[in-house]
Parts: C-alpha cells; sequence; structure tokens
C-alpha cells in the first residue's frame, strides 16, 4: 500500500516579520488553563496498534476477495456467528460492484486499492473502521466494527457496510 508522490512548496526559509514592535506597557493575556478532553473525543482520537492492525487485516481481506483471490465466505471464519452470513453478504455486494466498474482490458489487480482508512477504539476491545478504496477511477468506502473477544482473543467482524 504506498501513497502518491505529491510535490508541495517548500515553506519560506524567512522568520515571520512583525510590522509594529510589542508594546510592553499591555498586561499579558491571562493564562487560561484547559479543560480535560471529554472521553468522547479522547476515542475518536486513539486506537491501539492491535486495534489499528486488526483493522487493516480486515481491509486486507476485502480488497483479496474484491480481486478474485478468495471467496466471500473466508470472511465468516473471521466473523461473529449471528452476523456473519450479513457480513459476507456486504462484502459480496462489494465485489460485485468492484467487478461492475471494472472496465475492459484492466486486470484484477488494478480494479481496488485503499487509499485512506480511519480507525477509532470507543472502548477497549472495540474497533470501529472506514476506508476509503479507489475503484477504477470512483470511490467506494466500506465501514466496519470489529470486537476482541476476550483479552487476547481474536478480533471479529460484526458489522460491515458499503458506503
Amino acid at each position: 500500500m504506498t501513497a502518491p508522490i505529491r510535490l508541495r512548496p517548500a515553506p519560506s526559509h524567512e522568520p515571520p516579520y512583525v510590522d509594529e514592535p510589542e508594546d510592553t506597557r499591555r498586561p499579558a493575556p491571562a493564562v487560561v488553563e484547559e479543560a480535560a478532553p471529554e472521553p468522547l473525543l479522547l476515542a475518536l482520537a486513539d486506537a491501539s496498534p492491535e486495534c489499528h492492525q486488526a483493522a487493516r487485516r480486515f481491509v486486507m481481506l476485502c480488497i483479496e476477495i474484491c480481486h478474485g483471490f478468495r471467496p466471500p465466505a473466508q470472511v465468516s471464519k473471521i466473523s461473529r456467528p449471528r452476523e456473519a452470513q450479513d457480513i459476507v453478504d456486504e462484502i459480496a455486494r462489494m465485489a460485485r460492484e468492484v467487478t461492475r466498474r471494472k472496465p475492459s482490458g484492466m486486470t484484477r489487480l488494478d480494479a481496488i486499492k485503499p487509499r485512506r482508512i480511519r480507525v477509532c477504539e470507543p472502548r477497549p476491545g472495540v474497533s470501529e473502521a472506514a476506508v476509503v478504496l479507489a475503484v477504477h477511477g470512483s470511490i467506494l468506502a466500506l465501514a466496519f466494527r470489529l470486537e476482541r473477544q476476550g483479552a487476547t482473543g481474536p478480533w471479529l467482524c460484526t458489522a460491515a457496510v458499503m458506503l
């Protein structure tokens, strides 16, 4: 998964210039202590490395299914049994959409490429992620939820939705 190279202008090497000198007669602004961030914001901002790794593995499995290297039923092995059929159906629908968008003359490997993945961990052992996928010049998105079974158990998918 390589990102495209982007050329950006170099920053100015000159320090910023202030037109007016600082007025030393004015009192310094009062220091305001920042309140602790809300727990919801902490959940959205951070996810454990295991959480990121589980999400990337799930995305790569879905991409292999879309490329035709794996059958959609393999998702059921890493899904909770109650939701497995719904998740398999959703990933199969995504694979059909990728095939439908494929222009003639393209190889399977050019079909789908991940562009961006966002992962959050609302509470320990629960991962919610969204991935943006480039599909032949258009975009698909997949949102999914993974839950860890026990303290050291495997991560199982409990929901997946193609947007």
